[in-house]
């Protein structure tokens, strides 16, 4: 797993086919069906459609394993966590929308609408037809409004990055990024993760993660340790470990990360990545000069999140009738 694809959260959603997906003569795609586009919840005044909902239920839900293979006794705690994830993914899409407008940006911007095109264009040439794109969508649950809809939402996050950058919004000045990865806004840490991967035995792992903390509380070499258990490849033969600022890490890794001492190892900590051991190292100072521009990036990444997190919190979400005819089961 890379950096940022283990521990980022806000992105957390089923993304791929961004980058997957593309279309060529778009005219010829058919349209949404009139249940697709029914709506089905607001956010603020952002009216969303069945085919959206769908979209982060059906991948969220796939997460799980075949519904077949559910427990009865867990099938009804697991669907409530699906839901709870596939709206949470679409309060954080429309909050990039609504934060983006608040900035002069809007979806409907003929740069953005340009900039979607040119992405829908490029990739059809991977399908031998209108029809095999769209069976293509179908397998991943989306059709192409919600493709277009997803890279339109990708495009408005660029375009908020920079516009909130002109306004100071998000960290660039040299003297104040140095500040703050030399202050209390990062922290340095070496993690051993045994990663919950669909099918896995979770219990089984967690006994794994429990005596991995055992020995790296007897005060084993935790380098070592990594290389024997750990399954985040990034930390293989990585002694810098990852210097973190609050708000693109997992929510319980930042808490558990900032929560230590130097020289501390936490207790495991459970993300939707797996479970991880954290041991709290001090900077080092040339590695902070080496890779100063980087931190920088992150730290406004960290702070674009953050922004983004909290427009979504203030949002009002309301579901109604035709929400309340569906099921987590039931979606296809």
């Amino acid at each position: 797993m890379s950096h940022r694809h283990t521990v980022t959260r806000l992105f957390a959603a089923v993304f791929a086919a961004l980058i997957l997906f593309t279309a060529v003569a778009c005219n010829k795609i058919p349209k949404s069906t009139k249940e697709e586009s029914a709506t089905v919840l607001t956010i603020d005044e952002f009216a969303v459609p069945y085919e959206q909902l769908r979209y982060f239920v059906c991948n969220f839900r796939n997460e799980h394993g075949d519904v077949d293979t559910w427990e009865e006794s867990e099938a009804e705690a697991i669907c409530e966590e699906v839901m709870e994830d596939a709206l949470s993914a679409l309060r954080n899409q429309y909050a990039i929308l609504s934060l983006a407008k608040k900035y002069g940006i809007e979806r409907t911007d003929k740069a953005i609408e340009e900039l979607v095109n040119v992405q829908i264009d490029a990739a059809m040439e991977d399908y031998s037809s209108t029809d095999a794109y769209v069976e293509s969508l179908a397998l991943n649950h989306m059709t192409a409004s919600v493709h277009r809809f997803l890279l339109t939402v990708s495009a408005c996050n660029e375009e908020l990055y920079f516009a909130m950058m002109e306004e100071g919004a998000l960290t660039s000045d040299d003297e104040e990024i140095r500040d703050a990865v030399y202050g209390d806004e990062f922290v340095r840490v070496k993690q051993i993760l045994i990663a919950n991967d669909p099918g896995e035995d979770t219990d089984a792992n967690l006994e794994i993660a429990k005596e991995a903390l055992g020995r790296a509380l007897d005060g084993e070499d935790f380098d070592e340790l990594v290389r024997e258990y750990g399954e985040d490849l990034y930390m293989f033969n990585n002694t810098d470990g990852y210097y973190i600022c609050r708000g693109v890490w997992y929510r319980a890794f930042e808490e558990a990360a900032f929560g230590l001492d130097i020289g501390e190892v936490s207790e495991i900590v459970e993300t939707e990545a797996g479970y991880s051991i954290l041991l709290r190292c001090e900077k080092d100072e040339a590695y902070l000069e080496a890779h100063m521009d980087a931190l920088g990036e992150d730290l406004r990444d960290a702070q674009l999140s953050l922004a983004i997190e909290a427009r979504a919190a203030e949002m009002k979400l309301a579901t109604n009738e035709t929400f309340a005819s569906y099921s987590v089961m039931t979606m296809e």
